[in-house]
């Protein structure tokens, strides 16, 4: 009688996923060694390239008793755009990068680390306002769970933002 009243509450039991906190981080190449990222609160930069590389790294964080697999993280890059001659504040423009990125698993009470890596895309776009006569002077990530029954079952997503402080 015990296993039988037992089972329903077992199988009651979910997974609690969430994005606990999102940190910026850079790393500037040097050739022949390994990249090695570090945690920033604003990205200096000179126009029209950053200088370094740039992702932002989430922690994710599971509560319930059980793993969680097939996650699926979407995000998106919004750039506060102002005159690359300065003087004006800037204006928040339309996303230019919408991503997913997806995690295979994440165990029961565990945290898991996933890194965003917009660079590639971030420099081409960089390029391309600076000769339109713009630069960011923000960054804003947007980030959230895609909805996953009995992983997350709240949507909340969790927003960013990086100063870009312009070098001469």
């Amino acid at each position: 009688m015990w296993l039988v009243l037992a089972a329903p509450a077992v199988g009651t039991a979910r997974a609690e996923l969430s994005i606990e906190s999102v940190q910026w981080q850079a790393a500037h190449p040097v050739k022949g060694r390994p990249q090695r990222f570090e945690d920033i609160g604003e990205l200096p930069a000179a126009p029209p390239k950053l200088g370094a590389k740039l992702r932002a790294m989430l922690r994710l964080k599971n509560r319930g008793p059980k793993r969680v697999e097939g996650i699926l993280l979407r995000y998106s890059l919004t750039a506060r755009l102002g005159p690359l001659k300065g003087g004006e504040e800037g204006i928040w423009s339309v996303p230019f990068l919408i991503e997913e990125r997806r995690v295979p698993k994440v165990g029961a009470n565990q945290f898991f680390e996933v890194p965003l890596e917009p660079s590639a895309l971030l420099e081409l776009y960089l390029r391309k306002t600076v000769r339109a006569g713009f630069w960011p002077d923000e960054l804003k990530l947007q980030v959230m769970l895609e909805p996953h029954r009995g992983a997350v079952e709240t949507i909340s997503p969790m927003e960013s933002i990086l100063p870009v402080r312009r070098l001469p």
